[in-house]
């Protein structure tokens, strides 16, 4: 049965209800095997198109017991038989055509994977490369290749070749099995030999630490026919690869494309549920004969640029294409069980109070910063620091707020016998570490957004002149801080439609004494003290971490998978009494460097399957891999409320993560909430991850609506539609015009900003509807000198007759230099 969801299209007003998923069948296994343990979905745009017949002999390989157990499902056995008969052609460049498996988180790659490692160590090819992202999905491969009966030895690491390394070569057992590293020790050196030239020594030769044959004795010939498996597990670590500009690319990106041109006749497997977000970070795929010689394209940036102009349709075309070729499949476990809400946190007075203060912060220091770079000169790079760390700032703001109504849906998950999964990217670490604080009592949490904005001001701002500063000026100081919605001092009261011209400090124009280019001038060091004062009496969220482990019982009862080295934990005091008092303290969650922080989330994820703890937190460092979500192998069963609280840039890290709590053989499906608030900034974060899991489900799935099996195009802004707005917006704003766009009237914009009308000067008097009454509002204005009535002056308010349109025609006016003023300090 087919899953239907309502999309918007994006060029047009109204929404159509059209198929996106259907469910997946295999058609090229129907002999053998049984079907996969889960509800599983393929789009409807790439179920439409059959794979091609095969004849490779793959059961010849495969032990008849793994296919009639189930060991193997059918959807499993088809990836591998398509990915060996594929690895059977060669592309016209004389390289060995590669495959692409881009089943969705939960199917099991990781039997596909180690079913086809099985098919290449019975055919003769004993060593295998097994590249992924954590060194602690090490346990996960071994597990999937001992469950079909497969004993290889599983390489941990090319750190294992240097230990079993002797003067006569590696030991017996190491000449040959599965490989296992990160693409990040792919990257590394030891001893001024590059890991990778060390990899390759490994799987051509059998050759440890001491490295391969020399290159006179047919070391060219073995690289060139050397013709093992290559899996690129995870393979979206290696995007951002820019052909031609080595330098502007990823390590990671450089050396895989590397690794693929050393051995051309190696088995290449690209592997992941979101190897392709973007067709621009498809440059590594360079073995799946999109491009090159014998193809409709010469280079990459060819195939790029035409993909770029003919715009989505021709990506689901892509994929389409792919899977009628043999070298590509997509399957997904069907989010048809799974729900799906958004859940808008409320934010108090409190909390908008905060916010707004904040942006009066950023507003002064931006100010400030340009009154000293005036002076010092230089500011290029200060700038670029500015601009990044107020987008950290912010977005680690909105996550903070979230904290009250995380922590009333985990509790109302937990009282309905519900387990509950909490998905961030950042943990705010570098708070803790900019703090400098040591494991023992500490007076309470950390803020991580109030030590990123001081960091800022300690490390950027100027109190030296550069040396290519030409002298500075009143003038010059004058011409850098107009506009600058008053800069100096953050005691003054907030008004986002009040700009006031910043008067410098004295001393700001003067050379700063005879030290010459590296002294200090005064005046920006004063500026600098008193900025980061104000800064540190200014009320901002403590770690929302911290906060949410300590609302849901501490450490004993959350069970943390994070990257972190420490955190701030509430434990009783020294007291012998049982009401002791409970404190703060900074602990580590483990000894650095250690194999306990290697394997400690390991560790709390068992804690979590166990039904130890039933609150699981993960960010960026453990959202690939680990699986949580209710397998009917594990105790804990309950099902998984699964909270996102912060979204990633990338579309790719917002899948895997989605992926942890909805899997294969499980009980039921999770319930997802995405928690956001109505601030505008945040709705600009989900834009850009909207946009990039339309793309993403277009390459990676056929149909742009399938990356994840829930829609969020209405927070996709990025549309014909959006720009268009933006675009009506911003002109409505810069030209000078009387009128206000269709459906907006000043009534309805002074009734939703009453700070607008205490900026202009008073209340509003509404038209009675043609009857010739009025009615009267007054907005009470803060400043007590102001009073309502009807006369002129400062016991007075003005009203505005809406009626009239040479009133309405003045007031628009005021508002649009209002607008346009605050665009330019923006």
């Amino acid at each position: 049965m087919a899953a239907t969801v309502d999309v918007g299209d994006e060029g047009l007003a109204e929404s159509a209800t059209k198929q996106v998923f259907s469910s997946y069948v295999c058609r090229t296994i129907t002999d053998r095997g049984m079907s996969h343990p889960g509800d599983v979905a393929e789009a409807s745009s790439l179920a439409a198109v059959p794979l091609p017949p095969s004849k490779y002999p793959l059961w010849d390989s495969l032990p008849p017991e793994l296919v009639s157990s189930g060991k193997l499902s059918t959807l499993q056995l088809e990836g591998i038989l398509y990915a060996c008969s594929k690895h059977c052609e060669m592309l016209p460049s004389g390289e060995r055509a590669g495959f692409f498996i881009g089943d969705g988180a939960g199917v099991g790659k990781g039997r596909q994977i180690a079913g086809i490692i099985l098919d290449n160590f019975v055919r003769g090819r004993k060593r295998s490369l097994w590249l992924s992202t954590s060194s602690d999905l090490h346990a996960d491969a071994t597990r999937d290749l001992r469950d079909l009966g497969c004993q290889l030895t599983v390489i941990n690491n090319v750190a294992a070749l240097d230990r079993e390394s002797r003067a006569l070569g590696l030991a017996k057992e190491y000449r040959e099995g599965v490989l296992f590293m990160t693409y990040s020790t792919l990257i590394s050196q030891v001893k001024g030999r590059s890991r990778l030239q060390q990899v390759i020594d490994w799987l051509v030769f059998g050759a440890g630490t001491n490295g391969g044959p020399a290159a006179g004795d047919g070391a060219a010939s073995a690289l060139s026919s050397w013709d093992g498996l290559i899996v690129l597990d995870e393979c979206h670590k290696a995007k951002n690869f820019v052909p031609g500009k080595e330098a502007a690319s990823t390590k990671v990106a450089s050396a895989v494309i590397a690794l693929q041109e050393r051995l051309p006749r190696a088995r290449v497997l690209y592997c992941s549920a979101t190897g392709v977000s973007e067709v621009g970070n498809m440059a590594y795929m360079v073995r799946m004969g999109l491009w090159g010689k014998g193809t409709a394209f010469d280079d990459f940036q060819t195939f790029l640029d035409s993909m770029r102009r003919r715009g989505v349709s021709f990506m689901e075309m892509l994929a389409m294409e792919m899977k009628a070729e043999g070298k590509y499949v997509a399957r997904g476990l069907s989010f048809r069980e799974a729900e799906f809400t958004e859940v808008e946190a409320p934010l108090n007075e409190h909390q908008i109070r905060m916010y707004d203060n904040a942006v009066q912060a950023w507003s002064r220091v931006k100010g400030q910063l340009e009154a000293a770079l005036a002076v010092t000169g230089g500011g290029r790079d200060v700038w670029k620091a500015f601009w990044s760390t107020q987008q950290r700032f912010f977005k680690l703001l909105c996550v903070s707020l979230k904290v009250p109504t995380v922590v009333s849906e985990a509790c109302e998950a937990l009282a309905a016998g519900q387990c509950v999964v909490i998905g961030l990217q950042t943990t705010g670490e570098a708070a803790a570490e900019a703090a400098g604080l040591e494991p023992g009592p500490v007076p309470g949490f950390v803020s991580p957004t109030k030590e990123m904005l001081l960091r800022f001001v300690t490390q950027h701002f100027p109190v030296r002149r550069a040396a290519a500063a030409a002298d500075s000026t009143a003038a010059a100081v004058a011409a850098a801080t107009a506009g600058g919605g008053g800069a100096y001092g953050l005691a003054a009261p907030y008004s986002p439609w009040g700009y006031e011209e910043p008067v410098p400090p004295p001393g700001i124009g003067s050379t700063g004494g005879a030290g010459g280019e590296d002294a200090e001038i005064p005046a920006c060091v004063s500026m600098r003290e008193e900025l980061l004062a104000a800064i540190d009496s200014l009320q901002l969220p403590a770690n929302f971490l911290d906060e949410i482990i300590d609302h849901l019982g501490g450490p004993g009862k959350v069970a943390e998978m994070t990257g972190r080295k420490g955190r701030v934990v509430r434990v009783a005091g020294s007291g012998s009494q049982p009401g002791s008092r409970l404190r703060l303290v900074y602990e580590l969650r483990a000894k650095p460097d250690s194999c306990e922080m290697d394997s400690l989330n390991i560790a709390e994820k068992d804690a979590f399957l166990r039904g130890s703890k039933f609150v699981a937190i993960i960010s960026d460092a453990a959202s690939t891999g680990i699986s949580l979500h209710a397998s009917r192998t594990a105790p804990n069963q309950r099902r998984r409320r699964h909270l996102t609280i912060e979204l990633p840039w990338s579309a790719d890290k917002a899948i895997q993560q989605l992926g942890r709590s909805h899997r294969s053989n499980q009980v039921s499906a999770p319930l997802y909430k995405l928690i956001s608030t109505r601030i505008g900034g945040e709705k600009r974060f989900a834009a850009a991850v909207a946009r990039r899991l339309q793309s993403l489900g277009a390459l990676t799935r056929g149909d742009r609506r399938a990356a994840s099996g829930v829609d969020l195009s209405d927070n996709n802004f990025d549309s014909p539609i959006g720009r268009k707005s933006l675009r009506r917006m911003y002109d409505h704003i810069m030209l000078p015009t009387p009128v206000l766009p269709q459906g907006v009237t000043l009534a309805d914009i002074f009734r939703e900003h009453p700070a607008l009308s205490r900026a202009l000067g008073g209340g509003i008097r509404l038209g009675g509807g043609g009857t010739g009454a009025t009615e009267e509002r007054s907005l009470a204005p803060a400043d007590p000198g102001y009073s309502s009535g009807s006369g002129s002056g400062p016991g007075s308010v003005a009203l505005f007759d809406f009626d009239d349109p040479a009133v309405v025609s003045l007031h628009v006016a005021v508002l649009h230099e209002s607008c346009r003023r605050s665009c330019e300090v923006m």
